[in-house]
């Protein structure tokens, strides 16, 4: 590991009571020796005791910080919220579960410094999860770059340490579909990836359903592609083809009406792939936040937090909004 290291530890986390105590044990072990190191929880908007764990260790720990959401954001926005309110040069991104070991920390940032990159990913060797999803990131990171030409880096996962500036111009990117290993390199930051051991959940249940993963790898592929538009207009114009091959192959109903349904099919493909953009678009469009903050231990920006008016300080002289004092939320909303 370096010698010494500015250094934010943040680590997204929704519903993981069981195992929040003992992350914090474990990553406090590897990031304080850096020196100049926090700890930085970011709830996802828990319904169980994980906020109440983690204010207990922050009232003990003048290390570490606290953000929670006012309802559950997401992945994507959690992280979003911690690049943003980390205070150090770097942030590695951590599980709460523990799947990427702690320890593994030094892989990263070694090369990270050695290297000069803005980030480094963590590549999952002897990955301690279920065959679905193990199956589904290969297969969605493959189409993503082999068919649909995103860039993105391959077999990265969220175990990740980020020059912060870097990361919070990704998190300050307005893009319709938040989605940080496709943003990255569209910015133009350096990165590279370090195979690094991987665990399985220490306590607690797993949150990727097979209909997370599926909505996830969508996202990506409407996101930061229209390749899939292209691929869906050459599909309609197959089976339409191949329906007026059927048709002419004979005057029976059966050629017919296989020629309906594959007409058919490729057009109500092709409606809700557009239907998808559509959501895209509306999404950029309206306007909405990534994520709302009830309570902090750290300042907090008035258009973060769900109870300020971000347009309430105003110049008397000229009627425009000015820049707002940060609110420093403490353990009330």
């Amino acid at each position: 590991m370096p010698a010494t290291l500015s250094i934010t530890a943040m680590v997204p986390c929704f519903n993981e009571e069981e195992c929040i105590e003992q992350a914090y044990l474990r990553i406090k072990e590897e990031v304080y020796p850096y020196g100049d190191a926090e700890i930085l929880f970011v709830d996802d908007g828990s319904t169980d005791g994980t906020l109440s764990i983690i204010k207990r260790i922050a009232a003990a720990d003048p290390r570490v910080s606290y953000i929670s959401f006012a309802r559950n954001f997401g992945l994507e926005s959690a992280f979003t919220a911690g690049f943003s309110y980390a205070s150090k040069e770097w942030t590695v991104q951590l599980d709460a579960d523990l799947q990427s070991p702690p320890a593994e920390i030094h892989k990263l940032t070694r090369r990270a410094v050695e290297g000069d990159y803005d980030a480094v990913f963590a590549i999952r060797t002897g990955r301690q999860d279920p065959w679905y999803r193990r199956l589904g990131t290969v297969g969605h990171q493959a189409i993503a770059t082999r068919i649909l030409g995103i860039e993105l880096p391959v077999h990265a996962s969220v175990f990740r340490v980020v020059r912060t500036v870097v990361a919070r111009k990704v998190a300050d990117c307005r893009v319709s579909t938040p989605y940080f290993l496709a943003t990255l390199p569209l910015i133009g930051a350096r990165y590279t990836t370090v195979e690094t051991a991987h665990a399985p959940r220490a306590a607690g249940r797993a949150k990727w359903s097979l209909g997370k993963l599926f909505r996830h790898a969508v996202d990506l592929f409407v996101g930061f592609s229209y390749r899939p538009l292209t691929l869906i207009h050459l599909a309609a114009l197959g089976a339409a083809g191949a329906a007026v091959a059927l048709a002419a192959a004979g005057s029976g109903l059966q050629p017919l009406a296989l020629a309906s349904v594959l007409l058919h099919t490729a057009q109500l493909g092709a409606l809700a792939l557009l239907a998808r953009y559509l959501v895209r678009i509306m999404r950029g469009s309206a306007g909405l936040p990534r994520y709302q903050i009830r309570e902090a231990n750290v300042p907090v920006r008035p258009g973060d937090h769900l109870y300020a008016d971000p347009h309430a300080h105003r110049n008397e002289s000229t009627g425009r909004a000015a820049p707002a004092p940060l609110l420093q939320t403490g353990n009330l909303p």
